[in-house]
């Protein structure tokens, strides 16, 4: 029974707080106006997981974090792979005094983008306000090896708040003069150089397309109907028609003259014509 009402209550709680900051919301001022824009476009079902994580950052900026790990929560279940939504969510766990779950966020960032430098930091200072102090220092060099800047108080402020910055610096320094002293030596510099100047292989040519397969002969067995004949040929004993006589020329004809072109094109004549009947 505790379970059920604990349930309603944070249900209700969801309820009350989206019906207060959506009170304070001004379609006069741009912020709110893009607000109440993302509002209806998930009313709509149209909003994106990036449109559900914009609105989230919207309500954090006016003073409403809880709704905004709301919105931040919906924009994960349409998309798990946001990794932007996903460290934004790690800050305002953070913001909320929630380091250990602001932590979890942060190292599944992490393992999805390790160059993720500014996650790292956070994921430090996370941990350190949690007491994990081995695991922030570690955190840190991680962060300033991808990031030296974020070790620079007036680019990241948030330094003053960490107490292990010496730590983390000399496990940075310790990792970056190991790594740049002991060096691993190729067993004969000489075969590497070849390999590396040897022309990669030749492509071989690609395969001659496959023969395409014959059409079917024509079916002899078939012939196309002959022609009836004309008006002026005159018929053969064997019913064939002759070709008709050719006319005279005309005394107006010139023996070397041009015959005249028909006008029309002839067509297929090979293709045989059908009778009606």
């Amino acid at each position: 029974m505790r379970k059920v009402l604990c349930l309603l209550g944070v249900l209700w709680a969801g309820v009350i707080s989206a019906a207060v900051f959506e009170r304070f919301l001004d379609p006069n001022v741009p912020r709110d106006r893009a607000i109440l824009g993302y509002l209806q476009l998930e009313k709509e079902g149209k909003a994106t997981s990036n449109d559900l994580a914009e609105l989230a950052v919207l309500l954090v900026e006016k003073g409403f974090p809880q709704d905004g790990e709301t919105y931040l929560r919906k924009a994960l279940k349409l998309d798990k792979k946001n990794v932007q939504a996903r460290y934004r969510l790690g800050l305002v766990l953070q913001r909320l005094g929630r380091d250990g779950a602001a932590a979890r966020e942060y190292k599944k960032v992490i393992k999805a983008r390790p160059g993720f430098a500014e996650a790292q930091f956070m994921l430090g200072l996370a941990l350190e306000r949690s007491g994990h102090r081995r695991a922030a220092i570690k955190a840190y060099a991680k962060a300033y090896k991808h990031n030296p800047a974020l070790a620079d108080a007036a680019k990241n402020p948030l330094v003053l708040d960490s107490k292990l910055q010496t730590q983390a610096q000399l496990l940075r320094y310790r990792r970056e003069v190991a790594s740049a002293t002991l060096k691993l030596q190729p067993l004969d510099p000489q075969a590497v150089r070849q390999m590396m100047l040897a022309k990669p292989p030749a492509t071989p040519p690609a395969a001659p397309p496959a023969p395409q397969p014959a059409p079917p002969p024509a079916d002899k067995g078939q012939s196309p109907l002959p022609l009836p004949p004309a008006k002026g040929d005159q018929v053969t004993p064997e019913g064939k028609a002759s070709p008709p006589p050719s006319p005279s020329p005309t005394p107006s004809e010139d023996a070397g003259a041009t015959p005249q072109r028909p006008l029309l094109p002839l067509g297929n004549v090979s293709r045989p014509l059908r009778l009606r009947r």
